[in-house]
């Protein structure tokens, strides 16, 4: 019988995120048996879903995104997973951010299950809502508590260790923010605009009001496309603007099309929200994939990583001139902006950004050690996280 896995998230973007959908895919792909079990928070997709080797089981209850109404809901998604974990039997429960993590915890002691603690967002420095500091430091605490409990921790990047505050896992293992290789772009039909992308959450941290401004003093068109907690508020700003297309949730496939067609992505992040300065999306690394040059906010781990490559512009911030000037050279310079990115097409190929990918032949009963994996080649028979 197949070793069965169960991932668990509190959100259901476009039906599945990318990273959840590449993790997932990897063990179903290596034989494993696949569940997940999201918070469908728009009752927007069916509760039961098959998907490329995966099934997937949805919480359909309505909630809001990042509002603080939200909390009073939190219990009743609690006892859901903890039930429906108790119900399938996992070997092994794959809990993604704190907000799963306790439920997750307690029903795998029960059905002696491993617990894997897969860190997307550190919730004490990502709030963006007005919270005391002594709350963040409970919020801290919990949430590091939870890490020491947790039989293995992925983390996106690790640059982000800093952020566990000292504590030592018992295992850990990077899996970082990159997209299976799509190919090349084709050659996309002339559109008359210099298009500029961005794909992720809508908030009040990402400069998307910048965006507009600089798209609309440049002659750019903005295209942005997404779901999150300032939506109602940004939304109105993209569409009136003259320069500016607002396209909401779209799947994951869509974002690789706009993502392809476009002349570049935009990645900004505020770095006074620290949770933003460890930040390495999936956007910066889909753009490099597809040759595409990026814009990222000076102080995050994401303008590092283009000035070490050479793939794109690191701006200041919130400093309109300075992203104007930085969109004004990339338009001006076509083929500068397609040796960025083809340094980024490169850099990724040449430094196998997937070294974090699941791999390890281990039985189920191999103890957790503290290491970093290394890359190889290769599906596995059996997963690190095991």
């Amino acid at each position: 019988m197949a070793v069965r896995v169960v991932f668990v998230r509190s959100k259901s973007p476009a039906g599945l995120e990318p990273r959840i959908a590449k993790e997932a895919g990897t063990l179903s792909r290596a034989g494993f048996d696949v569940h997940a079990t999201l918070w469908d928070r728009e009752l927007a997709y069916p509760a039961e879903e098959d998907r490329a080797g995966l099934r997937i089981h949805r919480f359909r209850l309505r909630a809001p995104e990042g509002q603080p109404a939200l909390a009073w809901l939190l219990p009743r998604w609690w006892a859901h997973v903890f039930f429906r974990i108790l119900r399938l039997r996992p070997a092994v429960v794959h809990a993604v951010d704190f907000d799963t993590v306790v439920p997750a915890f307690a029903a795998a002691r029960i059905a002696g299950a491993r617990l894997v603690y897969d860190i997307f967002d550190f919730y004490a420095e990502m709030i963006t809502a007005p919270l005391s500091p002594s709350l963040r430091r409970i919020l801290a605490k919990a949430e590091r508590r939870m890490i020491r409990r947790a039989d293995a921790i992925i983390l996106p990047d690790l640059h982000r260790r800093e952020q566990l505050g000292g504590v030592d896992p018992r295992r850990l293992v990077e899996i970082q923010n990159v997209p299976e290789d799509r190919g090349r772009p084709g050659r996309q039909p002339a559109s008359g605009h210099f298009v500029v992308f961005y794909g992720g959450m809508i908030a009040k941290d990402r400069g998307l009001k910048d965006l507009v401004i600089a798209c609309e003093d440049t002659g750019a068109r903005l295209v942005v496309a997404g779901h999150g907690p300032d939506e109602a508020e940004l939304a109105n700003v993209i569409e009136s603007s003259h320069a500016a297309i607002f396209l909401g949730t779209i799947s994951y496939d869509e974002v690789l099309d706009q993502t392809a067609g476009c002349q570049v992505v935009a990645a900004l992040y505020d770095p006074a929200v620290p949770n933003n300065r460890f930040a390495a999306p999936n956007k910066l690394f889909e753009a490099m994939m597809f040759e595409k040059p990026v814009l990222v906010s000076e102080g995050t781990l994401a303008a590092d990583i283009v000035r070490e490559v050479g793939c794109g512009i690191v701006v200041p911030y919130g400093d309109r001139e300075a992203l104007k000037r930085a969109l004004e050279k990339l338009m001006l310079s076509s083929e500068e902006a397609s040796a960025m990115g083809a340094r980024g097409r490169r850099a990724r190929a040449r430094r196998a950004l997937l070294r974090g990918r699941l791999r390890d032949a281990r039985p189920p009963g191999h103890r957790f050690r503290h290491r970093r994996e290394p890359a190889r080649s290769g599906l596995p028979r059996r997963a690190a996280i095991l």
